[in-house]
């Protein structure tokens, strides 16, 4: 059985169709619906058919209304029941239309939340595809419960709007939100959505038409200004570009894993346990961890949730703040940006404050990198990737990339190099992607090589790899490298950290301590343990506790090849003798 209520209250069986039902009986029931599961008062039921003074027979006329409605439903099927003080009917939420259109927005907000416009817009657009007209058209005692659902149905239809807008469809949407514009005056969202809609298909002045009408009908109609909503829409609209432009690179097809720490990103940056004003994430891990790709893909899934533009920076090719800021302030619109440093920031902070963007650093190398990049205000949210910990970045919630389990670097393997190579063999598709050290980088390398390479066995590229002088170079394919990021990491340590670095590729280093070729200690010397430190810090040593509360120190095995590769640089040489 179903109950209709979102237009004319109707019962309909599955096998017979619409089930007739008398005024009275049909108050009844749509009162039972609203409340399915759960026991409703003769009382309610008496104000839900006579809205007025109800008649002395009253209690009497809902019994005879609730025997009307148990022989509609199948008396045999126990649908209507007594319960105290009044009636229940036993029905799932998705058989009453009402609460099955809201299970449905509930949802659709949950993936919103998560970064999936297109889920959301789908569940949106079936939850008002049910809408047949007004809500309990028929049944003026519920009156209260009708504007109730309709507040509802607009509220999930701003919210569609919302999604559509952010998922660029702004020139689609136009006429329908004229429409609702028109029926709805005093709704002011409606008015600001058509702005920005008007204004991304390229009509601005009618953007700030609509504006100039909209205040007109608030003065005349209530005596009040427009709201903040309206009025900074009016504001955006009239002073920069509605939407700014997005920046992002390539997000890759063959993206595998990271779900806990994606769903980490994307709930710090919008999510319900967002906890700042401005919310920034740091992301960071080993070079070829793949805190890129990461910040990439969550940028990606937030494009509803930041309709006003998703706008990323590679630090690693501009590390002075100023060009930073001149390059986000074009991104933003302004053709001529400010020449000092301070009053870029003081503009840069204006621009951004208020307005849903997403600033994405992208191999952030420090604190004080990030720190003058930071927008103003409620609204934006910054999302920020490297090698770096970011440790002394304020109310920064860190996400850190370990290597990828093994079933995960195993999918990747198989879905650049062939599922069924990687099937055919198991083990040598194992030892591959040990040999890469499961970073997504270097087996995305790896597989890209016997992509290219169909001749090859899979135990032909575990032979390769074997040879660590060689390794390296084996998992280089186009601009698929390790080996640059590893440099620019060795090439940001301190000197005595490259003089620690140089004895992981002399032979001189113990896999699980310091030792030194002389016999001498050099463990307990606190430039020695600051170097430690400082190679750990930087990803290029993990630390092993050991027994007794001994921490011993072994450098992951790609780090080890880049050190060797080193040895055979005479700068590199000298620097190991010095330590030595």
């Amino acid at each position: 059985m179903q109950v209709r209520l979102l237009g004319p209250v109707e019962l309909r069986d599955g096998e017979r169709g619409a089930v007739p039902v008398g005024p009275r009986a049909r108050a009844v029931l749509a009162a039972l619906a609203l409340e399915a599961g759960r026991p409703v008062s003769v009382a309610r039921l008496v104000c839900a058919v006579w809205p007025g003074d109800p008649p002395a027979t009253s209690t009497t006329q809902i019994h005879g209304c609730v025997s009307a409605l148990r022989r509609a439903l199948g008396p045999d099927r126990g649908l209507l029941v007594t319960r105290p003080p009044g009636y229940l009917l036993r029905l799932d939420a998705e058989a009453v239309d009402a609460l099955g259109f809201g299970a449905r927005v509930r949802e659709a907000r949950a993936a919103d939340r998560a970064g999936d416009a297109e889920r959301a817009a789908r569940l949106l657009t079936e939850a008002l595809g049910g809408w047949s007209g007004p809500a309990l058209a028929g049944v003026p005692g519920l009156h209260a419960e009708a504007a109730l659902l309709e507040e509802q149905r607009l509220l999930a239809l701003e919210e569609r709007i919302r999604v559509d807008l952010a998922r660029g469809a702004a020139a689609d949407l136009v006429p329908e939100l004229t429409g609702l514009c028109a029926g709805h005056p005093l709704r002011e969202r409606f008015h600001a959505q058509l702005m920005v809609a008007l204004a991304r298909s390229g009509r601005r002045p009618e953007a700030l038409e609509v504006y100039g009408k909209a205040r007109r009908v608030l003065v005349a109609e209530l005596g009040l200004e427009p709201g903040p909503e309206l009025r900074r829409t009016h504001l955006n609209v009239l002073t920069g570009p509605p939407s700014a432009e997005t920046t992002l690179p390539h997000d890759p097809a063959d993206f595998t894993g990271r779900e806990t720490e994606l769903a980490r990103v994307l709930t710090a940056l919008g999510g319900p346990g967002a906890r700042a004003a401005l919310p920034i994430v740091a992301v960071s891990g080993r070079p070829g961890a793949g805190a890129t790709a990461l910040a990439v893909r969550a940028a990606y899934r937030m494009r509803a949730r930041f309709p006003d533009g998703r706008l990323y920076v590679d630090l690693h090719f501009t590390a002075d703040p100023a060009e930073v800021l001149g390059r986000l302030l074009r991104m933003l619109g302004v053709d001529s940006p400010p020449a000092g440093l301070a009053e870029r920031a003081e503009l840069y902070r204006a621009r951004t404050h208020g307005r849903r963007l997403l600033i994405v650093l992208n191999d952030a190398g420090g604190e004080g990198q990030v720190l003058p990049l930071l927008p103003g205000g409620e609204g934006p949210a910054v999302l920020v990737a490297g090698r770096a910990r970011l440790s002394a970045l304020p109310g920064a919630v860190h996400v850190e990339l370990a290597p990828l389990p093994v079933a995960d670097a195993l999918l990747l393997l198989a879905r650049i190099a062939g599922t069924e190579r990687v099937a055919a063999e198991p083990g040598a598709a194992a030892r591959i992607v040990d040999l890469c050290d499961r970073l997504p980088l270097a087996v995305r390398a790896a597989a890209a090589r016997l992509a290219g390479k169909p001749h090859w066995r899979l135990a032909d590229l575990v032979r390769r790899l074997s040879d660590e002088d060689g390794r390296l170079a084996e998992l280089a394919h186009g601009d698929l490298d390790v080996r640059p990021g590893l440099a620019a990491t060795h090439a940001g340590l301190s000197a005595p950290a490259r003089r620690a670095f140089a004895r992981l590729g002399d032979g001189s280093f113990d896999r699980e301590s310091p030792g030194n070729r002389d016999g001498r200690d050099h463990r307990d010397s606190r430039e020695n343990k600051d170097a430690l430190e400082e190679l750990v810090d930087a990803r290029l040593l993990e630390a092993v506790p050991g027994p007794s509360g001994h921490v011993g120190f072994r450098p992951p095995g790609l780090v080890r090849c880049f050190a060797r590769g080193l040895t055979l640089r005479p700068e590199v040489g000298n620097a190991t003798e010095e330590w030595g």
